[in-house]
């Protein structure tokens, strides 16, 4: 009997030494993975730099080179927004034996049969090799870029003044506020909204948060006590009167809720001033500024925003006008105005636009095995070196 007890005793210790060592293994495996996936990610963050480098250079030689003049073409979208790097697409193309180009991709039995300038690209030996030279290493990495320049600003308000007199119209504060609730009471959204009357109140809310006064604003400089009397509850974070530091500090504005703002969020940043890059935004962006400026511009003829004609039209005119070696924001104003039928230059659309973008987001996983890294990043490239590329935020995840 005790040597049965003593055996089952035995048992159970080597079991549990087995189960330990085990767990150990799986623990100490999962963080060696999730640092190689973490230095791929970094590995896709080094290799976007240079392709943004690049991508300066080769924009800066053709607006200065004598035949910029005759470039007809749209050359503002970025090459990394153009081009995401993947190491993923990499294997695939060159275990496959054929780099597709064109609509469709191609094979090189295709290559062949329209005499090898047709739909793909039959890789070489030395390709190959080249390639599996550079691949030799566990795991993927991929990296795509944004510029944030192409979003709406949040913190634009901060460098307003609620008070600020004019003449005649609206105040750039006012503007601004105008513009942003024409984006959200667009009717394509108006299901994420509980209550789209709130809107208005939303917007005045996100404004007040990161204005430098302390007063709620409305519109037409008119206050309407202290901007602490809508956040009341005990322990709520008051309004900070300066710059948001992270888009998600969006959230602790009242109004602010992931059944709209996550959807949207996209749409939005805190980087850059209050001027949207529309050679390099998304079409809702700048259909949605199209909109908002129309509204408030009684010499613009009347738009329908659910005919899509009026909208594919209008997209077209301001993206036509982004052709060129440097496009130049007045071009772009002066040609939408004309397609507004505004005239007299009395349209301010120029002064809500830039053709620029200094600041990008950008996204660069790693994996290896199941393990996935994520990191998430926004570089302020103004200056010609990399080296001296600002990193304004970095987060992983």
């Amino acid at each position: 009997m005790m040597v049965l007890s003593a055996i089952m005793l035995l048992s159970m210790i080597i079991l549990e030494f087995v189960y330990s060592s085990n767990v150990n293994y799986q623990i100490a495996n999962n963080e060696k993975e999730r640092l190689q996936a973490y230095y791929l990610a970094q590995s896709a963050l080094n290799l976007m730099k240079i392709e943004m480098k690049i991508d300066k250079q080769v924009k800066s030689a053709i607006a200065s080179s004598p035949i910029a003049s005759q470039i007809n073409i749209d050359l503002s979208q970025p090459m990394c927004q153009q081009f995401p790097f993947s190491t993923g697409l990499l294997r695939a193309f060159f275990i496959g034996g054929v780099i597709p180009s064109g609509e469709g991709g191609g094979n090189e039995e295709g290559a062949k049969e329209e005499g090898g300038e047709g739909k793909g690209k039959s890789v070489t030996f030395m390709d190959s090799e080249k390639a599996q030279e550079f691949l030799a290493f566990d795991g993927d990495f991929e990296g795509s870029c944004t510029p944030e320049e192409g979003k709406f600003n949040l913190n634009y308000f901060a460098a307003l003044d609620p008070a600020q007199q004019t003449l005649s119209g609206s105040s750039q504060y006012d503007t601004y506020k105008k513009i942003l609730t024409g984006v959200l009471k667009n009717e394509k959204y108006k299901k994420l909204f509980d209550k789209p009357e709130a809107i208005d109140s939303i917007v005045q809310n996100i404004a007040d948060w990161v204005d430098k006064n302390d007063q709620i604003n409305e519109l037409g400089n008119v206050t309407k006590g202290l901007e602490t009397s809508v956040y009341k509850e005990t322990g709520r974070q008051q309004p900070r009167n300066s710059k948001m530091l992270s888009l998600a500090e969006a959230y602790l504005v009242e109004g602010v809720d992931d059944k709209w703002f996550l959807p949207l969020e996209d749409m939005f940043t805190i980087y850059g001033d209050s001027k949207i890059n529309v050679c390099q935004a998304d079409d809702e962006v700048v259909w949605a500024l199209i909109l908002a400026y129309a509204s408030q511009n009684p010499n613009a003829v009347p738009i329908n925003p659910k005919n899509p004609d009026a909208k594919k039209n209008l997209l077209d005119v301001v993206k036509d006008s982004c052709a060129g070696a440097q496009p130049q924001a007045s071009k772009i104003a002066q040609d939408l105005d004309t397609a507004l039928g505004i005239t007299g230059g009395g349209g301010s659309f120029a002064s809500l636009i830039t053709t620029e973008s200094r600041f990008y987001s950008l996204k660069l996983t790693g994996q290896v095995g199941d393990t996935v890294v994520n990191i998430k990043t926004v570089l302020d490239i103004k200056d010609t070196d990399p080296k001296k590329w600002k990193l304004l935020y970095y987060k992983v995840y």
